[in-house]
């Protein structure tokens, strides 16, 4: 759904909670946005308020086309990225439809529409 705000801002907001340092920059592409999404969705669900207060994404970005996450969380949270970074691998990071990690100058996980583009 668009609602005027991209879905940075949105998740900035949304999970302000997980970000204690400000506004995060998600370095990755918009395909990914449902997927860091879920990942948020799912921290929010196995930390308790005790690890609420430390918790923190130290970094979120695209490395060698797959999604990586960096936090100061539980083993709980490593399980969740394990997840995500294994799911990057067949979503498109540019519409996030089915995709599957190519080679085009840069490794990039890109649909056929996205690859062709």
């Amino acid at each position: 759904m668009d609602d005027g705000i991209g879905w940075r801002t949105r998740l900035n907001r949304e999970f302000e909670s997980q970000f204690p340092q400000g506004t995060f920059h998600f370095a990755v592409g918009n395909g990914w946005s449902e997927l860091l999404g879920e990942v948020f969705r799912r921290v929010d669900a196995v930390e308790d308020e005790e690890e609420r207060v430390f918790f923190a994404w130290a970094d979120i970005k695209e490395k060698w086309g797959l999604l990586r996450l960096t936090h100061n969380g539980s083993d709980r949270v490593d399980d969740i990225c394990d997840w995500a970074e294994a799911a990057s691998e067949r979503i498109c990071d540019g519409c996030g439809l089915s995709g599957r990690l190519r080679k085009d100058g840069l490794w990039r996980v890109r649909c056929d529409a996205c690859a062709g583009s």
